[in-house]
């Protein structure tokens, strides 16, 4: 096979494999689903070395063990079960939109997906609710982790050879999962300066602290990161050097900054030096701009390009994952449904070497089981009955480019409102938020600080929530920066977060029209 792969060579994969085995809760093994290129590459190194005193001391789960001595011939009287005759659900029919590429249109049609109880025994599916409503197995069902699989494998072509996929119950539940099997009490691990709150808020009640590393228009900075690590003290740190590295590549949340290649390749390195293990948490990855809007569907008076052709330079013009460069199985990948499909369904995928992942299944078997059913079923019937792995890229071609309609007229609307001597910002190159940095000096409040840093900080966040405060009060929601700086990091900036995701593109406007009236109100005759 040649060692590039496309969505186009799944059909004959999938017909080498033969039929999933359509049991409940089978024992999978995403070996099975990954193309012979995998096979040929080095394994994974060892990060045993890495994990929590909780992730060492758990083993495979006593029941599910049992599990795995079933067979046709055998009759099962070991695990407590419901017979699916007393589930009352008997069929479920959904309704999903048309992949429209670049084309709002082409949702108006809806196709329709049916799932009855018990498809599999009159062999109209290969997943039905006899199987999905019972208890699964912990990594997911083999249904989606054969499609997540081959997703993975052409998508990121992670250049190890045991990398596997499981299923989560959405990533902040992953988040949990991962402080618990990397992380023990008293642990630091390393973020950038600003970076998601909820991961903060995880990793405290395990009491793991954070710290912040310097950023640019790139996001985090390898030379500080690099510096951080090779100066680290432990007797005025308190701790042992800092070994996971959590990071958010694409459309950073709350910067909205993104990591070029290069700086991808360098901050790897330095993960190589210091035997770093890396989380790479990409809700956002396949909402990058750079590309500019799809012309899938042009004038009418021209053709459309080959569908295929569009995926293909789709992902061909992605940046390349963390995953796809890991020649040593030390990153574990967090994929998301909730930005490109919907936030409810709490049934997402990570990528990792296979030690790493049986970890986590042996967490799993004691905390989550798996992912809720109804989820996994009706993500199945749409990615695999459905819209296949092309038309999945093809709704992100169309997530991509109303999303850079959303992004170009959040920034219109600050250059239209925003006083441009107290706001400044970047220019966002994926995912959905927007960073304002607000000049705070020119404030009345900044004249009146004393120099001592306590007084400095709080004097900073005074009139950050009095900005908040009054944007509030003229009837606009966002967010402080300071809800997102990581620990070590001493306030010397304020910046405020906006989505553009939510919001209707007049609303965007409105509420941009209201933070700029906002400013201007606590700047005074400043602006």
């Amino acid at each position: 096979m040649s060692s590039t792969l496309t969505f186009s060579d799944i059909p004959s994969l999938r017909q080498k494999l033969g039929p999933l085995t359509g049991d409940i809760a089978p024992v999978t093994t995403p070996m099975m689903f990954k193309s012979p290129r995998c096979f040929h590459k080095p394994p994974a190194k060892s990060f045993k070395h890495r994990l929590s005193q909780e992730a060492l001391s758990r083993g495979a789960a006593t029941l599910k063990t049992a599990g795995t001595e079933l067979n046709a011939d055998i009759i099962s009287l070991a695990t407590g079960r419901p017979s699916p005759e007393y589930f009352p659900f008997l069929k479920m029919t959904l309704d999903f939109p048309q992949t429209s590429g670049a084309s709002k249109d082409r949702a108006d049609s809806p196709l329709s997906g049916t799932i009855g109880k018990y498809d599999i025994k009159t062999n109209k599916a290969s997943y039905d609710l006899a199987i999905s409503l019972n208890y699964g197995y912990s990594a997911g069902s083999e249904q989606l982790i054969r499609f997540f699989t081959e997703h993975v494998d052409v998508v990121h072509n992670p250049p190890y050879s045991d990398w596997q996929c499981s299923l989560t119950a959405g990533t902040t539940s992953a988040l949990d999962s991962v402080f618990r099997t990397f992380c023990n009490r008293g642990n630091y691990i390393i973020t950038e300066t600003y970076t998601y709150s909820a991961a903060l808020e995880a990793a405290g009640p395990f009491g793991i602290r954070s710290i912040g590393v310097e950023m640019d228009e790139e996001g985090m900075v390898p030379a500080h990161l690099d510096n951080l690590l090779s100066s680290w003290d432990v007797s005025r740190r308190g701790a042992a050097k800092p070994f996971l590295l959590y990071i958010i590549p694409t459309g950073q949340n709350p910067t909205g900054t993104t990591q070029s290649l290069q700086r991808r390749k360098d901050i790897y390195a330095v993960a190589e030096k210091h035997d770093l293990y890396i989380i790479e948490d990409e809700p956002y990855y396949f909402l990058q701009f750079q590309t500019g809007k799809s012309e899938a569907y042009a004038n009418s008076d021209q053709s459309p390009r080959s569908e295929s052709n569009l995926v293909e330079e789709f992902l061909g013009n992605l940046i390349p994952s963390y995953l796809s460069l890991d020649v040593s199985g030390r990153v574990l990948r967090l994929d998301s449904t909730s930005k490109i499909l919907a936030p409810g369904l709490r049934c997402s995928w990570m990528t990792g070497s296979a030690d790493i992942i049986s970890r986590f299944l042996y967490l799993h078997d004691a905390t989550i089981v798996s992912p809720s059913g109804l989820s996994q079923i009706a993500l199945h019937t749409l990615l695999d009955g459905v819209w296949g792995h092309e038309g999945l890229m093809k709704w992100l071609l169309y997530l991509r480019d109303e999303y850079i309609q959303r992004r170009n007229i959040t920034l219109e609307s600050c250059e239209k409102y925003l006083p441009r001597n107290i706001c400044s910002w970047s220019l966002p190159e994926a995912g959905m938020f927007h960073w304002i940095k607000v000049d705070w000096r020119a404030h009345s409040l900044a004249a009146a600080y004393s120099k001592s840093d306590l007084e400095f900080e709080n004097m900073i966040l005074k009139i950050e929530d009095r900005i908040y405060s009054t944007a509030l009060r003229k009837g606009v929601l966002c967010c402080k920066g300071s809800a997102f700086r990581a620990g070590g990091v001493k306030s010397c900036e304020m910046y405020f977060r906006l989505t553009y995701a939510t919001a209707s593109l007049p609303q965007i406007q409105e509420a941009i029209a209201r933070f700029g009236m906002a400013t201007r109100e606590q700047f005074e005759g400043r602006v």
